[in-house]
């Protein structure tokens, strides 16, 4: 079971409140701070029974696996094998007495101590895998979006690239697609972070004011180039996008809400290629 780094600090922090070896802490009752501590310690990584045995060993300090098993409400047998995974773990310790193997549970902060040398290992090797991975070969990745929400995901995406956007949309389609104040904020967004924008679409009343309506009315004009074709003669029903080494593909149509993000350097200087030459040609169909 993974457990999330930054979650693991605070569910420590309420267990050792709990387990009354941190800070007090108030309880309606015994029984409901037990059910909240088994929870927590599930949080941290324990099976439903390994919690058992362990919050058991600690209320006992230590002893044989009969009075653990007795105490815990757990089988006998299944005690022992619970018992030798936590001392894998490193939350029980053995020890002998009166010739018998005895139990003891270990401090609960060794929770913080172990997940805590985990992020150090984390940190440490974060370095070494993104080297890997920004010198991996070749190997283009495919995201499919569905619904309006995973759209505007894909929009999102688009702002964190400080390359130029360009491509083709329908941008009268587009005002109906997104709201009218999700396309103010996304405007306003890319001309703060000064994202050049070129644009091929097909003419519209709508589509001709968008910029006038949708950007903020200080922007810098050079930020932003849209062309606009006979709509008659080039009908676009989708948006393709390409920016940096990634393809963006959005449906205009709201029956079939769907998006892909290609992330490819090969396809995308293809595609940028391609996007030049219309560029070059659309100058001769420019709408009237």
């Amino acid at each position: 079971m993974k457990i999330p780094l930054s979650f693991v600090i605070i569910s420590v922090e309420i267990f050792l409140q709990h387990s009354g070896r941190g800070q007090a802490c108030l309880a309606p009752s015994a029984h409901t701070t037990t059910v909240i501590m088994l929870n927590e310690l599930q949080e941290l990584g324990l099976s439903k029974e390994e919690a058992k045995v362990y919050l058991a060993l600690l209320e006992i300090q230590s002893g044989p696996a009969s009075i653990v098993a007795r105490r815990a409400a757990v089988p006998r047998v299944n005690c022992y094998y619970i018992l030798d995974q936590l001392v894998k773990k490193g939350l029980v310790s053995t020890y002998m007495q009166h010739k018998v193997k005895t139990f003891s549970a270990e401090n609960p902060k060794k929770f913080v101590y172990q997940y805590e040398e985990k992020l150090r290992q984390a940190k440490y090797l974060l370095p070494e895998l993104m080297a890997v991975t920004s010198t991996s070969a070749f190997r283009p990745k495919i995201h499919f979006y569905e619904g309006l929400e995973g759209i505007k995901s894909i929009y999102e995406e688009m702002l964190e690239s400080h390359d130029e956007l360009m491509g083709y949309t329908d941008l009268g389609a587009l005002i109906e697609l997104l709201p009218t104040d999700y396309l103010k904020e996304y405007n306003r967004k890319k001309v703060r972070n000064k994202q050049k924008t070129r644009i091929i679409s097909p003419y519209s009343k709508e589509g001709f004011n968008y910029v006038k309506n949708f950007y903020p009315p200080d922007y810098n004009s050079e930020l932003n180039e849209t062309l606009f074709v006979n709509p008659e003669e080039f009908k676009f029903e989708n948006e393709i996008a390409i920016y940096g080494n990634k393809i963006a593909i959005i449906s205009l149509n709201p029956d079939e809400l769907i998006g892909v993000l290609i992330e490819s350097s090969v396809i995308a200087r293809t595609q940028q290629t391609i996007f030049d030459l219309a560029w070059l040609g659309a100058t001769s169909f420019v709408a009237r």
